[in-house]
Formats: C-alpha cells, structure tokens, sequence
C-alpha cells in the first residue's frame, strides 16, 4: 500500500508537470486515464497489478522522454504515430546517449516534464553490450574527464605531424653530410654550417679551482667537422650511423677516425605527467673527422680521458658521507650559446632567460648513449629525456630555430687540476636550420 501510493504520486505529478511544460496531450493505451483510474480503484489493490502497472506506467513515460528529447514537434509527431510508438521497446543505450550527448538541454526539460534518467534505468534489462562502456564514461569523475580533455592537445598535434611525415621523402643510406651545405663563416647563409673555432668558447681555465674563473679555450680541437644532416623520424633512432654511408678514413692512432653526434629533437609538446621519452622528432647529425695533428697539439692528459670516454671507465668520486663509483662518460658536457640574439626580437621574460642560460655547459648525462664502430664513435644525445622545463623552453625556441645561429660543441669536464684548462673535444656552426626542408631517414641497415 505504502509503495503503491508513493509511486501514485510520482506518475500524478509526472502528468501534472508534462501538462505544464506543453509536452503536448497524450493518450497511449490508457496512460493519462485508464491507468491513473485503474489504480486508485479499490479492487486493483493486488501486489500483481500494482508491479504490471509500475512497469507498464515507466517504460511508457521513457517513450514519452525520448520522444520529447529528439522531435521537435512532440504533439503532431506524437498523435500521428500514438498506436505505433507507445507499444516500440525503450533501448538503454538510447536514454544514456541523450543524456551523455545533450546533458544541459536534457537537464531542463526533464525538470520541466518531471521525468528523471534514473527512474527508468533501473527497470530495463542491460541487454546492449555498450551499456557498461557509456555507464562508465557518464559516471566517471571529473577528474578524469580532465585528464582526457588534457591529451587533446598532444593527439591534434600527433595528426599534425603525421601529415609533415607523410609529405616527405624516405632516404635510403644516403652520403653523410649530404643533407645540408657548407658555408664560409663570413657569407652568413642560413641553413647551412660553418667552421667554428674552438678558442671562442669558455671553459675552466688552469686555476678555476681557485679562482672559478672561465677563460678562452685553446686554439685547436680533437674532432674537426666535415658535415652535416637533418632527419625527420616518426620515432627515435639511435646509433644512427647504421643507416648512413660514412666515409673510408684511414687512422693510424688509437682513437676513432670519425666522431658522429646524433642529437634527437623531439616534436611532440611536452606533458607534466605523460612521461612521453619516444614520438616524432629530428636529428641533427654532425660528423667530425679527428684532426691529424692532434698527438701534438693536444695534452697527453686530455688524450687519455678520450680512450677513457671510448672505453667505458669508471673512476671514483668524492661525495659525502662515502665516495662513489661513476662511469666516466658522465663528464662529458654541451657548450652552446646563440650567436645572433637580438635579431630574434624576444620578449623581456625570454631575454632574460636568454642571458640566464645562454653560454652555460651543461652534462649530457643520463641523457646520452655511446656506440662504437669500425673507425667512428657515435654519441647520441637525447632530448626526448630531458626535463619538461628544458624541453617547454625548447619547445617555445622551436619556431625560432630556422632564424639561429648556434654554435655546438663538446668537452671532458676537467675535475683535477693536472686536466686543466678543459679542451674542445668538437665544435660546429649551425646556420639557420629549417627542419621543414629536410626528408625521413629509412632504416635499411647495411647488410655487411
């Protein structure tokens, strides 16, 4: 008695509520009249009819509600089709679909009509395999709804990038150095590379552990460049120098005739929390051929920590409370600076960041790894790894990069006294890169 005189007084304040928002007037077997003077007969009071008439009465107000959502004119559709429509079966997946696709209209017409999504549910079997999938997203919190709204982003520019990839060419093994042309250091033409020399950087000068004091670096390097190359890649490719020709350079010493540095630019945004380390990128690939004088010109000193940077060593290092084992590869350090920083117009904060970093070595530790070859050593470094601040400011910078001048180079940290002044292991000149005219490498190793 108590159910069935609650569930009269919702159906009597759905009709009531129906009628007021001019939902339209409506007989489908009885529903307005039959079934409301059934119910309040006192011969019908069985717990039998009052649950075939409970069912009979929702599953006939969910028709009502979906005819209402989706036609435009609910009265001329509704008492044309009245004898056809009221005996059609409700679909779960058809209430939660409007309810998912058109929440803030639905919301004020089911408070209009008095009818609630969650009145209905409950009494339909779940018989739609895509119930569980559309219940899960509209019941989802709003925390994750976020989350998937903040990868928008990174998928629009995913496709972005999938039509830059698909318009350019596929290079298979092609020369070293063939990619981009040199250039005099004085005709200033952009997208191209120059000589730089070495003393026109700074690096601990012979008393910096008690001075700290930087000074110019000597006037010759190990490595001498002899090219360059650009390459678009849909993922990361490491020890690229598989998948190139390089030259047939004969070497009498105990070092590699050939330095290759592959660093690896991603062009994916950067994310806080995705942790994405892989994706669409390029390749700046610089090939150095070792200088054929350098037994004289370098430091015996500086000579050694090369065959120690080779051949993986490690060394011990003072810490607190207790001295450590590190791999020796982890003193090798990054020189850059741009060279032409008032012609790329920046603003005051990116002016200042640029006088903050500009010029500042950095390690290239963890983010580097070393392959070792017939004749050359490869050094890949990887920005994919760096931190999101780094990688947010490069990416900024990115745009700007075919307007640079940057000036590239490589050291062994000097942390003795007897390894200083720091020597330039390698160093180059880029002019203006345009990545947007260079081609996909193929990853079509060399049988041999």
């Amino acid at each position: 008695m108590s159910s069935l005189n609650g569930f009269d007084r919702v159906s009597v304040s759905s009709n009531s509520s129906l009628k007021d928002a001019n939902c339209g007037e409506y007989n489908a077997h009885g529903l307005h009249t039959s079934s409301t003077d059934r119910m309040h007969k006192p011969g019908d009071f069985s717990t039998e009819n009052s649950a075939n008439n409970s069912v009979t009465l929702v599953s006939q107000r969910s028709n009502v509600q979906i005819m209402n959502v989706n036609d435009v004119d609910t009265h001329t559709k509704f008492n044309d089709h009245s004898a056809i429509e009221a005996n059609e079966p409700v679909f779960l997946d058809e209430i939660s679909s409007s309810v998912d696709e058109t929440s803030a209209k639905e919301e004020g017409i089911l408070d209009n009509c008095g009818i609630l999504p969650s009145t209905c549910l409950p009494c339909l079997a779940s018989t739609v395999p895509s119930v569980e999938k559309r219940r899960s997203l509209s019941s989802s919190p709003p925390s994750a709804r976020k989350k998937a709204a903040l990868k928008l982003p990174f998928k629009w520019k995913e496709q972005a990038n999938a039509s830059l990839f698909s318009s350019k060419m596929l290079l298979q093994r092609p020369i070293a150095g063939s990619q981009v042309p040199f250039c005099p250091i004085e005709k200033k033409m952009f997208d191209s590379w120059s000589h730089i020399e070495p003393n026109t950087f700074k690096v601990r000068g012979p008393n910096y552990f008690r001075d700290k004091k930087k000074e110019f670096a000597p006037s010759y390097a190990a490595y001498y460049p002899f090219g360059l190359d650009v390459f678009l890649s849909q993922r990361k490719i490491d020890h690229i120098a598989r998948f190139v020709e390089l030259p047939i350079v004969n070497s009498s010493g105990d070092l590699p005739a050939i330095l290759v540095v592959n660093v690896q630019v991603p062009l994916y945004p950067a994310a806080i929390f995705q942790g994405e380390t892989d994706g669409e990128g390029m390749n700046f690939v610089l090939y150095f051929k070792l200088s054929d004088t350098y037994s004289k010109e370098l430091p015996p000193n500086f000579q050694e920590n090369i065959r120690r940077l080779i051949d993986d060593e490690v060394e011990k290092v003072k810490g607190f409370p207790v001295d450590t084992i590190a791999p020796f590869r982890e003193r090798l350090k990054i020189l850059g600076r741009v060279v032409n920083v008032e012609d790329l117009h920046l603003s005051a904060p990116e002016r200042k960041l640029m006088q903050a970093y500009n010029e500042k070595p950095v390690l290239s530790r963890p983010q580097h790894e070393f392959y070792l070859g017939e004749n050359y050593l490869e050094i890949d470094l990887d920005m994919h790894r760096f931190s999101y601040i780094s990688r947010k400011g490069f990416e900024a910078f990115l745009d700007r990069l075919k307007l640079c001048i940057l000036d590239v180079g490589l050291t062994i940290q000097g942390n003795k006294t007897e390894e200083l002044p720091e020597q330039i292991l390698c160093c180059i000149r880029l002019n203006g890169i345009d990545y947007m005219n260079y081609h996909q490498l193929g990853l079509t190793q060399d049988p041999l």
